[in-house]
């Protein structure tokens, strides 16, 4: 017999990170009726079961500088903080962080010595496919009571908001 936080349902084992809004003690006045509220508690669930699934180290943030930098090779890294909605030094110090582990390499760009793109080698390459893969995983927890109909609407309502 599984137990409420079994690997069936890895929901639950991130769930304790998040109030339960329905049975709580708490009076959350405004709070439950606030849009930006929900968005906040899906992303802390959604980080938990990233959190779950990733190496130490990599977070979120450090996978979406990834992904971003493989779908667009020689992105400047200031094109890469305004993609991501991130400062320049986080940026930075993501870029670092793949560099270190050999994913990701700055090159001069031909013409102006000052800038540099950033490019995946083909371990990082590699490394992406296999972060993918756990992100689709982590995804598919956090949705998993959804509909695909539902999951489509949810992102496009949710698109319409961060556009």
């Amino acid at each position: 017999m599984s137990s409420p936080t079994s690997v069936a349902d890895p929901l639950s084992e991130v769930r304790h990170r998040t109030p339960s809004l329905a049975r709580s003690e708490v009076d959350y006045g405004l709070l439950t009726d606030l849009t930006g509220f929900s968005v906040k508690l899906a992303w802390v669930l959604g980080h938990g079961l990233l959190s779950r699934e990733l190496d130490p180290g990599v977070t979120p943030h450090r996978f979406s500088t990834l992904e971003v930098i493989s779908r667009n090779p020689g992105l400047q890294q200031t094109q890469l903080a305004a993609a991501l909605a991130l400062t320049r030094p986080a940026t930075t110090l993501a870029v670092d962080f793949w560099q270190e582990r050999g994913c990701v390499e700055r090159r001069k760009i031909a013409g102006d010595r000052r800038l540099s793109g950033v490019y995946t080698t083909p371990h990082g390459e590699a490394e992406l496919e296999r972060l993918r893969r756990c992100v689709r995983e982590a995804d598919l927890a956090l949705t998993a009571d959804l509909t695909p109909e539902e999951i489509a609407t949810l992102r496009r309502l949710l698109r319409k908001i961060h556009r």
